[in-house]
């Protein structure tokens, strides 16, 4: 068992696992039915925009299809673009949907680190309150952007927890090849959990993300922090879930079942639903576009939305990089 306790209490059988209910796959497909007012400004007449798709069964579906499959998970995993409006908007009301009045729920998120958020177990009263906490201890995000959550929140009673590494944290794994992690007396071992083909898939992605100014190798460390931050999300998940149903809110490569969250948990007996909101592309024109499927199924669902950028990521990356030269 890759779970363990520090103090040598044994291993333990995670229970729980979730299940799918599948209805029946719309012939047509089906626009989100509670976003006729789209926040972010760019591509609301794509043709995939409010649409959703299942990679279960690889065609269209209907909002009620997967209000229903969700409804029984255990463990919902919501991927998104931190920017972008709509996804906040379309958490929320999946959030709103996957509740159950029978049983607890709390809500984890990838922005807060561990050892830094004091409101584990909190159930918040006021969204004035949430917000002031979360900014007093994560200055630099833009929580302003996640209020629909925070309203789910408060009107709910549903706690928040951390799940992040903190910044020496984090450091520290980018700096050697240490491979587990430590919450609360428990470890978790990552070491053999992804092979190397799927270690490979989160270097490109990297070297993607930096638009040519990474070397070959140099991403590397920052192969190593990702699946040390995706390992102290499940592990986070797992000990959440002992006592709740639990739903993860992070970026959306984060919630991919090939490489990042559902890998670990599928690891230790936990399945989850996987659902990714992903801002359409003016030249992507269908769902084939948006998938990798090289190392298997990346999502169980995709939500289509307008974009809140129309330029070119790594033009802002190179605008970003003479900004931090010319401060230095």
């Amino acid at each position: 068992m890759i779970l363990e306790y520090v103090l040598g209490l044994g291993k333990r059988r995670v229970l729980g696992r979730c299940s799918v209910i599948l209805t029946m796959v719309a012939a047509t497909a089906w626009s989100w039915p509670s976003m006729a007012e789209w926040r972010s400004p760019y591509y609301h007449d794509h043709s995939l925009t409010g649409k959703i798709y299942s990679l279960q069964v690889n065609n269209w579906v209907s909002a009620a299809h997967l209000h229903q499959a969700i409804r029984d998970s255990h463990f919902l995993l919501l991927g998104e673009t931190h920017t972008n409006p709509d996804h906040h908007f379309g958490q929320a009301e999946l959030i709103h949907q996957w509740l159950d009045s029978t049983q607890s729920s709390v809500i984890v998120m990838e922005m807060l680190a561990i050892e830094e958020w004091q409101f584990d177990r909190k159930r918040w009263s006021s969204l004035a309150e949430l917000q002031k906490s979360v900014r007093a201890t994560e200055g630099k995000w833009p929580w302003e952007l996640y209020d629909p959550i925070f309203k789910m929140a408060v009107q709910h009673g549903l706690p928040i927890r951390a799940a992040n590494l903190t910044r020496e944290q984090r450091m520290h794994y980018a700096s050697n090849n240490a491979c587990q992690v430590e919450q609360a007396g428990q470890i978790f071992r990552f070491c053999d959990t992804l092979n190397k083909a799927q270690n490979d898939a989160i270097g490109k992605l990297i070297l993607d993300g930096h638009c040519g100014y990474l070397q070959a190798g140099q991403e590397q460390p920052l192969v190593q922090t990702q699946i040390a931050k995706d390992a102290s999300f499940a592990l986070s998940l797992y000990r959440a879930g002992k006592e709740n149903k639990v739903v993860f809110i992070a970026g959306a490569v984060h919630v991919r079942k090939d490489i990042g969250v559902p890998r670990h948990l599928k690891r230790i007996g936990i399945n989850s639903i996987s659902i990714a909101f992903i801002p359409v592309k003016p030249e992507k024109v269908t769902p084939a576009d948006y998938i990798d499927r090289k190392l298997g199924r990346p999502f169980d669902y995709i939500v289509f939305t307008p974009s809140d950028r129309n330029t070119d990521p790594c033009v802002e990356f190179a605008e970003q990089l003479k900004k931090l030269k010319k401060h230095n």
